[in-house]
């Protein structure tokens, strides 16, 4: 059995999401926490006889891709995956394809060079999560929301 020579624990603050930046610029760069993905492989059932055993099944299942982003002041960020989701509701046809992207989560070692590349294929948004507005406030907190992305599958590169 053979015991991991790097000792060093996974960082949850180093990492760094790439979408196009030249239709995204202000989601990619306001990104605060990027939930990697829950996997699950389905179990399937083998009848024997009057019991069913637990055999493993043949397909995976990716859940959401959940991204929460800080707002800025002119909504920027928020604006752009609100508008993404118009185009994707408002296109005919084919043209839902062209409005899927690719992203790649960066993970860094704990002396900040990558260590992984996580792409996620022809990702959308399905949700951008609620905004408080709040006069009452003892100090500013500023707002950030989740964004949720289905996708067809992620890849470690």
């Amino acid at each position: 059995m053979a015991v991991t020579t790097n000792k060093n624990y996974l960082s949850p603050t180093g990492f760094h999401l790439k979408i196009n930046s030249l239709r995204f610029p202000n989601l990619e760069y306001f990104a605060t926490t990027i939930t990697l993905p829950q996997i699950t492989l389905e179990e399937q059932a083998m009848p024997y006889k009057t019991v069913d055993y637990a055999a493993p099944g043949t397909r995976l299942t990716f859940s959401d891709l959940s991204i929460t982003c800080q707002i800025t002041e002119n909504f920027d960020n928020y604006l752009e995956t609100y508008n993404w989701m118009h185009d994707i509701a408002s296109a005919k046809g084919k043209e839902v394809e062209n409005l899927k992207e690719d992203a790649t989560l960066l993970v860094f070692t704990s002396h900040n060079n990558v260590n992984k590349t996580i792409r996620f294929k022809d990702i959308f948004p399905t949700g951008i999560g609620s905004l408080e507005f709040t006069s009452t406030a003892e100090s500013v907190n500023y707002l950030s929301t989740e964004i949720t992305f289905s996708y067809t599958n992620f890849e470690f590169e």
